[in-house]
């Protein structure tokens, strides 16, 4: 698309109330106006932490293959027998690549959202946006999408132990409470929008995205069910022949072919360089959802709280 027909195509707003098919029309619509400017800027975020990233992911299937593999030739256990030294590579695999996640979810969402705000606050929208335009919003969305996630992890810690809780008193209440942690996180997922779009500190942020959430239940599962669903079968395509090349190699690894073509150094590499596309292709699609929950967090604050008209009366003086 050249710059005249993208500045020919009416605006998109962030506060307006929408119906189901034009918050999810409104998303593509965003992303195909500005494809070229979101991929850039991805790219140049993303691709070097997607490097470290797929080290991770691969790290931790590749040892959890070969303990299994130990463990299964001398007849053991995998969930009692694995080796402590293993266990270890494992956990630190794993922390590693939560790690690597939350930092990419976080910087996924400073970025997007500082790109949203500078696409109704600048006459050319997204066209020609400099880094050094973008970098003051940016950090400072990075620094409240650091304080979010670790609030998201607290609040999810002090669920799960609320769950735990429940089933320990009886399997019935642990069902509920597993269905009332469903009903109360969908709401969260309004949190990251409002953090990073308004000036609030984050526990007030929680609470104002609890309020929004709970009156548009329904329309943030719809919203989330959909996009969810669309980018899972668009991540396939990149994600795909990295499961089957690491599948392939644990085949053999259990078979205990050590010396096998999955062994050698070539394949070692491949399945690197399919870890890394299929890190990219998850933060590519991710753009689709991120997207759909902002433009979710618009249509709230616009039907319950009618913010455009607040503001028009706010500045009223100056019109």
């Amino acid at each position: 698309m050249n710059n005249n027909q993208q500045m020919h195509r009416p605006l998109i707003p962030l506060y307006k109330v929408r119906s189901f098919g034009e918050k999810i029309s409104d998303t593509f619509s965003f992303i195909s106006e500005n494809f070229r400017t979101l991929l850039k800027y991805i790219t140049y975020f993303f691709l070097p932490l997607c490097l470290f990233q797929a080290l991770a992911f691969n790290g931790l299937l590749g040892d959890y293959f070969s303990a299994v593999s130990q463990i299964m030739g001398k007849g053991g256990d995998v969930g009692n027998d694995m080796p402590f030294s293993s266990m270890s590579s494992l956990i630190a695999y794993a922390l590693a690549s939560f790690i690597f996640y939350a930092v990419g979810s976080a910087l996924l969402f400073s970025l997007l959202y500082t790109l949203m705000r500078l696409y109704e606050q600048r006459d050319n929208r997204l066209r020609d946006v400099l880094f050094n335009e973008m970098w003051p919003l940016m950090t400072r969305n990075m620094k409240r999408a650091v304080v979010l996630i670790l609030s998201g992890i607290l609040l999810g810690v002090v669920l799960i132990a609320i769950v735990v809780l429940m089933a320990l008193v009886t399997p019935v209440l642990a069902v509920v409470g597993y269905i009332l942690v469903l009903v109360v996180l969908l709401p969260c997922s309004l949190a990251a929008p409002v953090y990073l779009f308004e000036e609030l500190n984050v526990i007030d942020a929680f609470v104002k995205a609890f309020r929004l959430g709970f009156k548009t239940w329904g329309g943030i599962f719809g919203v989330m069910i959909v996009l969810t669903l669309i980018a899972s079968v668009l991540q396939m395509i990149t994600m795909l022949p990295w499961e089957f090349a690491m599948i392939f190699k644990g085949f053999f690894s259990l078979q205990n072919a050590e010396e096998g073509f999955t062994s050698s150094v070539g394949y070692s590499f491949l399945t690197y360089i399919l870890g890394v596309i299929q890190c990219f292709g998850a933060y590519l699609t991710y753009t689709i959802l991120f997207v759909g929950i902002a433009y979710q967090y618009g249509h709230a604050c616009e039907k319950i709280d009618h913010v455009t008209v607040q503001d028009d009366i706010d500045h009223f003086e100056n019109l």
